[in-house]
């Protein structure tokens, strides 16, 4: 009997774990769609939305005050690509949050169109793919439309004239010469080496290309300036159609006069109550003993979850508070004062498993003056540095390889073996292989791709 009652009690144990682990790493929009699934399958749950409005108004207003901090209120995702755009020679006026969608459809509205003309459009929107190309047949629109070929050319043709230059195009062939002015005739060279040498020129195999086209290095050296201020992806700058618009903070800081407001989202999602006269009529003894032994586990459960969400939420404050004060500098000035933080080093300071402070942070963000962060963004995931026990975060040695790089003779330039050795000599100890992923992440080219000619 004693033993039949500790594996009941274990077995509870074991499924209040479970379900505190999962609650704590429940977004805030996971956690909202999990509470409407608890209050439709335990018929003691109800849930409450409107009980914290006082709380909720000064929430907004300080959620104002942070608008009016960062009118722009850009997104991690966009800040990020903005950041290894740094440099591009291509200038977007792009509005934040602002898609390739309402970019073109803004356009449209400029002209009268035809009906069909606007549905025809329409599709070829929507079938634009990550790059901003239209892969699909001219057949497939009419097909779709119900329309002549002809009239879904136009409408291809019409679409192919709008900005940014080089989209619906069909690939990146057709991307690049769009964006060469067709009348100028002194960018015949350029036009060739797109249509027959694009393949050779991502190999840098200038002198190749040259001698194919009778044309001195020189003249194919210019071209490639040339063809290099061309736009490869239309999209580029712009917010995606699903990541920009349903990104939901899980933390809000907000910068106050001499010190940092925290704000945890507790009003995203439903409050879970217990229905008040399932309580009544458990205790007025008008139920019976099996009756009110399944009440007793359903009021049971809602008091876990409630139990459950309170040590999520007090552990969000936590570590919100935590980096508050050890990144305080980041919340001052910015990106680029992020100090080396690992998740062990959180976990040792509140004297728990680095799995706790892990499933805390996951698939959850962090908004503040500078934009959304996921909340990932605040540990580094990086090196130690040789003789050193400091962890060198990602951007950290990312910046340092470019720094290399850009002081390379480009007449010579270094393989990624001889810029592993280099990074050494900075005392960041890395394989050939890692510095061929993070070149590649940054978009720089192997040292074939960055060779120059005389």
């Amino acid at each position: 009997m004693a033993l039949e009652l500790r594996a009941v009690q274990q077995q509870k144990v074991s499924q209040n774990m479970i379900m505190q682990v999962s609650i704590l790493q429940m977004s805030t929009p996971e956690l909202a769609e999990y509470m409407k699934e608890v209050a439709l399958e335990n018929p003691v749950a109800e849930l409450e939305e409107n009980e914290r409005e006082t709380e909720e108004k000064d929430r907004l207003k300080k959620l104002e005050w942070l608008s009016s901090m960062d009118e722009q209120n850009r997104v991690y995702y966009k800040q990020e690509a903005e950041a290894e755009d740094e440099g591009d020679i291509f200038n977007l006026a792009v509005k934040p949050g602002e898609t390739l969608d309402e970019v073109l459809q803004l356009q449209l509205m400029k002209e009268e169109y035809t009906k069909k003309d606007q549905e025809v459009f329409e599709f070829i929107i929507g079938c634009l793919d990550e790059r901003g190309y239209f892969t699909e047949s001219v057949e497939e629109i009419a097909g779709q439309t119900h329309t002549t070929t002809a009239h879904a050319a136009k409408c291809l043709d019409i679409m192919k004239h709008l900005e940014p230059k080089g989209v619906c195009a069909a690939g990146l062939k057709e991307c690049l010469l769009i964006q060469l002015d067709p009348e100028d005739e002194d960018l015949e060279t350029e036009r060739t080496i797109i249509t027959e040498y694009l393949e050779l020129l991502g190999k840098n195999q200038l002198h190749v290309i040259a001698k194919k086209m009778g044309l001195p290095v020189s003249r194919i050296v210019e071209a490639l300036e040339k063809i290099r201020t061309l736009n490869p992806r239309p999209s580029r700058g712009y917010a995606s159609r699903e990541v920009l618009k349903y990104l939901t903070p899980d933390i809000v800081i907000v910068k106050m006069k001499d010190y940092f407001e925290i704000l945890i989202d507790e009003y995203s999602y439903p409050e879970l109550r217990i229905n008040d006269n399932y309580m009544r009529m458990m205790r007025s003894n008008e139920c019976d003993k099996e009756v009110t032994h399944y009440l007793s586990d359903k009021v049971r459960q809602i008091e876990q979850i409630q139990d459950c969400v309170k040590k999520r939420n007090n552990n969000l404050l936590m570590l919100a508070q935590y980096l508050v004060n050890y990144q305080q500098e980041f919340f001052q000035k910015g990106k680029g004062h992020l100090k080396t933080l690992t998740m062990q080093d959180v976990a040792d300071e509140f004297g728990v498993h680095e799995s706790t402070i892990s499933r805390t942070v996951k698939e959850k963000y962090l908004q503040c003056c500078w934009g959304i962060f996921p909340l990932e963004y605040f540990f580094s995931k990086g090196f130690y540095e040789s003789g050193n026990r400091e962890v060198l975060p990602t951007e950290s040695i990312k910046k340092t390889l470019k720094a290399v790089i850009e002081n390379e003779n480009r007449k010579k330039p270094l393989s990624d073996q001889k810029l592993s050795e280099e990074l050494a000599k900075h005392g960041i100890e890395i394989s050939r292989r890692t510095v061929a992923k993070y070149r590649e992440s940054m978009g720089i080219p192997d040292c074939r791709g960055r060779k120059e000619f005389s």
